[in-house]
This record gives C-alpha cells, sequence and structure tokens, in this order.
C-alpha cells in the first residue's frame, strides 16, 4: 500500500510549519511549568500546535505508561473554517483534546477561540493552576 501525500502542503520539501513561530512561542512561555512537557508542531493534515504533558514526573508513572499519570493533550489551531495558518490571522483555537486531569482542576478548559498571546496566556495558567494542586494533593498522600 502505498502513502499518498499533499503535496500542496505547507511542510513539503524542508518549508517550515505555518505555525512555528507559535510553537516556539508556547514551548518558552510553558518551559518547566510541568514535570513533563512536549510542544510541536506540523502541517500534515492541516496548521496546528500539539502540547502533550504530565503533572506527574516520569518515573512515577504506573508501568512507564504516560496514560497512566496526570496527563493532558492541548490541540491550537487556525481560527475555525481554516486549514492553514496565515501569519496574517489575528486569532487561533485552543483546546483541551484529551486528559484524565480534569478532576484535579476545579473548571475544565472550554475550547477557546482568540489572540495568540492570549491563548498561551490561557494554557501558561491552566498548567500552572493544574501543578499546584497535584503538589497538593502528592502532599495529602
Amino acid at each position: 500500500m502505498e502513502v499518498v501525500q499533499d503535496v500542496d502542503r505547507p511542510d513539503v520539501n524542508g518549508t517550515p510549519p505555518k505555525m512555528l513561530a507559535i510553537c516556539d512561542a508556547i514551548r518558552e512561555a510553558t518551559l518547566a511549568i510541568t514535570p513533563v512537557i512536549k510542544v510541536s508542531t506540523n502541517d500534515n493534515i492541516m496548521s496546528s500546535v500539539k502540547v502533550t504533558g504530565s503533572f506527574d514526573p516520569r518515573d512515577t508513572w504506573q508501568n512507564g505508561i504516560y496514560e497512566n499519570s496526570c496527563f493532558y493533550r492541548f490541540l491550537i489551531t487556525p481560527q475555525k473554517g481554516k486549514r492553514y495558518y496565515d501569519t496574517t490571522d489575528e486569532k487561533v483555537t485552543i483546546e483541551l483534546a484529551s486528559s484524565n486531569a480534569s478532576y484535579l482542576i476545579d473548571h475544565k478548559h472550554r475550547k477557546y477561540t482568540g489572540p495568540v498571546d492570549r491563548v498561551i496566556k490561557r494554557l501558561q495558567d491552566w498548567l500552572k493552576k493544574g501543578q499546584e494542586l497535584r503538589n497538593q494533593q502528592r502532599k495529602v498522600a
């Protein structure tokens, strides 16, 4: 079976992904908030930035499995109706794709579309609050 690639997508032939600047800004803004965090971007199906991580250190994961930790996955995409990000776009959308950490935080992260700096601030606030609550939970246990 042959893999078909869209030759019109932006990241073909060494062209950097369109959301690379946003990815770098998020990476810098969220560095060391949680013990494990990874920020990546690509333009494969559509422009996106994926933020994955855990509120628990890697050595405490049951059986070494990421999903057995207190994990989260965020997805940042161009605003509704757009496939690829354009640097002239004023807004992006952030949503919590999956998590088992929502029980820690007294409010769930709701899907939000807004300016990049506000999206980064919302992500930072959610991560800081989650890490603080996770640390409190560990002290009690």
